[in-house]
Parts: C-alpha cells; structure tokens; sequence
C-alpha cells in the first residue's frame, strides 16, 4: 500500500470511527485509542493526531473532516496532509454564496470542502453499517452541509447508518471557471468535489464500523439534479450502489460547451473581472465580489441566453470527460447507455413543488386574467409552450372574473403548470423509462410534510394547509421536525422506515427492513461482552409495501391520501421538456 493511500485510510477513520462507553484499546501500542466521554465529546488519539468529535444529544457522534483541498478554480485533491490542524467537533464554513441563502449564521470560506460525519456511538468494528451519503441543494449556488434539517444524528441512531453531508464548490467557483483556467474545457468542478468525497469514502469507511459496498447517495434538489449527472459519469462507477432523488427538477438537462461559453463570457465581461489580464489576477479577487458579480449574473443571463433555466443559469456542462452527454438525455431515451444504469433508484416530488417559486413571483393572490397568465409563461418558459399551457384543456385559467373559486385560482393554475412540467412528470417519465429498461425504481409524493424556513417566510402560499411545497420534506427525511406533534411524529416515523429500509436493503418496503435489524442485532449480541449494544430499532405500526414503479398507478403517497396524476400524452410531447428544447 502506498504511504498516500495509508493516509487517507487514516483520514476517514478519523471522521467516521466512534465506540461506546469507555476507553477501547485497538492495538497493544497507547498511541492509537477510540475514547467516548461523558463530557459531550468523542475522541479520537493516534498518530500522534487528537480528534474530537461532538457527542449529539440522540447518541450520535459527529465529525467534521476536510476532504479536499482546492485552489480557486482547479482540481480538488484529498486533504491527505497537516491533519492535525483539522476541526472535526465545529460544523464546517460553507462555500461562498449570497449572504442570508440556506447557512445563515456560519461562515463562509473558499476553503470549505468538508464532509460532516453522524455515526450512531454503539457501532462496532464489526457493525458493517451502511452509509448514506446526502449531496444538499440550493441551486448549485448555495447550501451547505449545515442547512436546516441537515443534522443527521436521529437517522444515523434510529436508522443504524453512517450519515455523511458533504460539501462542493457552488456557483461560478465551482461550475464556471474562466477560460484563463487549466479546467475550463471541462468546467465541473463542483461535480468532482463530490467524486472525490465518494472515492475516500470507498478508502476507508471499512475501517470504521462502514460498509462500503453499502454505499446509497441521496439529495434534494439540485442536490439530486449532481446525483442525475453523476449517473452519467464514468469515474462515478463503484462509489455507490443506489440513489435517492428528491424533487429533482428533471425537466432542465446541463448545459452544452456552446451555452456554457456564452455564459462563461458574459460572466467575466462584467466589472472588476474583465479587467483581469491573468489568472493570478482573477485569483486575488475577493471571494464577496465574485458572488456579488455572480448574482448580476443569475438576475440578467437567463432573459439574454437562450436555454438558461430562470431557477438555476449555472450548472454542469456536458460535451467533455467528466460529462460526455448529457445524461439527461440518456435517462429519458437510453437508460442501459448510461454507466450506473444498474443501480435502484427511489425518485420522489412534493405535491406543490413550485409552491415556493410562485410566492416569489406573485406574493399575494392575482386577478384571473389570461394575458398576465400568458405574459409570465412567456418569460418563464417561452412563448411556444406558453401559448400551449394557455390555450390546452388540462392548464388553462377558467372564463371566470377575480379570484376564482377559493380565491386563488390564478397562482393555483400557475404552480399545478410549473409543478407537472418541471419536477413531477418528468420524474415519472424518467422513472418509466428506468424500469422498462430493466431497472429497479420506487416512485413517491409528498402529501405530507414539514414547512422549510423559506416557505415560512413568505406570504401564505404554501402556508395553506395540504400545501406541500419544495424543501418541504427536508425535515422529514433527517427525522427533523420542529414539530412534535402526535401525527408529525407517525408520519416521520414512517420516512425513516422506508429510507432506512431501501438504504440498507435496496427495497423502501419497510419489513425488509425490520429483517435486517432483527439479524443485525443478533449480531450484535454475540459481542456484547466486547461493545454493549446500544442501537435503537425502528417500529413502524403500518408498515405499506411499495410496488416498484412501471405506471403512475404504482406512486407511492407519503403522508396518504390521493397523489396527484400527470395529463396523458401532454409533458414532453405537447409541451416539450427543457432537455427536448435545449440540449
């Protein structure tokens, strides 16, 4: 084994690797100790390195690693050195973004490439847990690794897993280097942080209570959109072995070279960069102008370059080696082309997706009026499918005169519009087409859920009640909850269920996996005279068998009730999907 490959083996014992109770000698020699105290900490000596973690409030330990480490816009390397200059029990600073997005409160650095580790503390050398890696949103612009709802102690203990949150470089740091760059021709950046993560993880997750041939990826958002393309990504072969998508917006494929270029170049033609003659020069920009200068960038590009999404200008390019094609693409037309066509896939939507986009653009209820319905769609999604959503029998705005019935008819239409067309269909429509490729998919909606602090914020949309809208069923999936309701708590309890149980079995029917638990603590038992057992079951008093997905009469309702249908014959047909228009 070579010294480089020792040492990384050696870095992520260090963020994963935890124990019960009291001392735990693992080798003859005093230097190489796992400590549990009873003083809020977790702690890690050896090799002549102290590591503490943050004993969690749910019997978990957290650690927080540096996993790589970047120059502003070039290749990220694992941070197999100077480790003992590393904090592992402080959440890590984000990566530069607008102030007041998805961290509030934590500090943002160019230096942010961290993974946050939650480990359950009665898991043993012999535990072989799996690991659930969760990729955030925001975007591709923001988010962090310590977003609301991201603390991943109750499902790492009650779900007996290794939760890991990683961090990658966002926005133009991370998808948009400028062509003075090294990595210009092939600008995904971001997208390989997340590799890079995922191929220490393979190193030394073993070493520490980890499976790694147990490895599921999962995220939200553009956090699932980074799982999409890392299905098209031959280096991504290996790192993981299923993956959970949530509200990815599958409408909107990546970026080709000659969209990207176009964004690339009205980037660094604004001021203070175009001034720059150099690469040093762009590198000695402050950070705060960069994102200053990219949010510009967000606010204009979208309404001058053709093919640019309003909710996400910046995002991976395909046409290069990480990204051959767009993946997109693949997953629509020819799943078994793609390299992780064999991998099971759980694809979920909340029932208002676009609940959180309409507050934004109407804060308050709008008048029924089919030439400002036309004239938003047109800005939105072109003239061309606006003027077939106005004028079709499944999205049009009644004759009516005000508000409507409810009185809110006019932003209803719209969201229901922009929920189908760029979130839900699409999922189901990929999700049709995954299966009848051979593949294994589980399709979900969120009827229920918990409201994200952005849709508290705004002016009531998606606080009425039965709304459901994006980032909505973050909580949820960390078991998160600010509510402590009776019929919260049954309903969280069923999510962890089916995401424990696809996790660990590759199946979300949850009596697979009360199986697993059952034989695991048996396991366990046996070396209970080693490392009491002090792991937590998962009780789920009606526990539903899903169907695996082939038609919309197979999605599964998340809360109960009735899920919502997909117009036949309409999504990507009458209406085309962005991939269909610009890829």
């Amino acid at each position: 084994m070579s010294a480089l490959s020792f040492t990384i083996l050696i870095i992520f014992s260090l963020i994963f690797f935890v124990r019960s109770s009291s001392s735990i000698p693992l080798s003859s020699s005093s230097t190489n100790v796992i400590t549990i105290k009873n003083t809020g900490h977790c702690t890690f000596t050896g090799l002549g390195v102290l590591a503490k973690g943050l004993s969690t409030p749910h019997g978990a330990c957290r650690y927080t690693v540096r996993y790589g480490i970047a120059q502003r816009w070039g290749e990220s390397e694992l941070a197999w050195d100077n480790i003992g200059n590393q904090s592992f029990s402080d959440l890590p600073p984000s990566c530069p973004q607008q102030a007041g997005t998805y961290t509030s409160g934590s500090e943002q650095s160019e230096d942010c490439l961290f993974a946050t580790a939650y480990i359950p503390q009665s898991a043993t050398l012999f535990s072989k847990l799996p690991v659930f890696v969760w990729i955030h949103g925001g975007s591709f612009t923001a988010g962090s690794a310590s977003a609301p709802g991201l603390d991943g102690s109750k499902l790492a203990v009650k779900g007996n897993m290794i939760v890991v949150a990683l961090q990658y470089r966002l926005g133009v740091l991370g998808f948009l280097p400028p062509t003075l760059a090294p990595s210009w021709s092939d600008p995904n950046l971001g997208l390989r942080d997340v590799i890079l993560a995922l191929e220490g993880i393979q190193h030394g997750i073993n070493l520490i209570g980890g499976d790694k041939n147990k490895v599921t990826i999962g995220g939200q958002s553009s956090g699932a959109g980074l799982i999409r393309a890392l299905l098209g990504a031959t280096n991504a072969r290996g790192l993981f072995r299923a993956a959970i998508l949530q509200s990815d917006p599958m409408s909107y494929g990546y970026s080709s070279n000659a969209i990207t270029l176009k964004l690339r170049d009205a980037f660094y033609n604004q001021v203070p960069l175009k001034s720059c003659m150099d690469l040093k020069c762009l590198q000695a920009l402050p950070s705060a102008s960069m994102i200053a200068t990219q949010n510009t960038l967000i606010q204009t590009a979208p309404l001058t370059i053709e093919g640019l999404p309003l909710s996400m200008p910046i995002r991976p390019t395909f046409e290069n080696p990480t990204l051959p094609s767009d993946p997109t693409i693949s997953l629509f037309t020819s799943p078994s082309s793609l390299p992780l066509s064999d991998i099971p896939l759980l694809i979920t939507t909340v029932n208002n997706e676009a609940g959180t986009a309409v507050s934004n653009l109407f804060p308050n209820p709008v008048p029924l009026s089919t030439d400002t319905y036309l004239a938003t769609l047109s800005a939105t999604v072109g003239s061309t499918r606006a003027n077939i959503l106005v004028e079709s029998n499944e999205y049009a705005l009644p004759t009516a005169q005000g508000y409507g019935e409810g009185g809110d008819t006019f932003r209803e239409t719209y969201e229901r519009a922009a929920t189908d067309g760029i979130w839900k269909c699409a999922s189901r429509e990929a999700a049709r087409q995954w299966s009848q490729n051979g593949g294994r998919v589980w399709v979900g909606e969120w009827t229920k859920g918990d409201s994200y602090p952005i849709n508290q914020e705004n002016n009531g949309y998606c606080r009425e009640k039965g709304r459901i809208c994006h980032e909505d069923d973050i909580y949820p999936t960390f078991d998160n909850a600010p509510s402590s309701s009776g019929d919260v708590y049954s309903f969280e309890g069923d999510i962890l269920s089916y995401w424990t149980s696809f996790i660990t079995n590759l199946d979300p029917s949850p009596s697979s996996t009360k199986r697993d638990l059952d034989d695991s603590n048996r396991f366990q038992k046996w070396f209970s005279w080693l490392w009491p057992s002090k792991r937590k079951s998962i009780s789920n008093s009606n526990p539903v068998t899903w169907s695996r997905y082939q038609s919309e009469s197979d999605v599964h309702a998340l809360g109960g009730g009735e899920v919502s249908k997909c117009p036949e014959g309409f999504w990507g047909e009458k209406a085309k999907y962005d991939w269909q228009l610009y890829g």
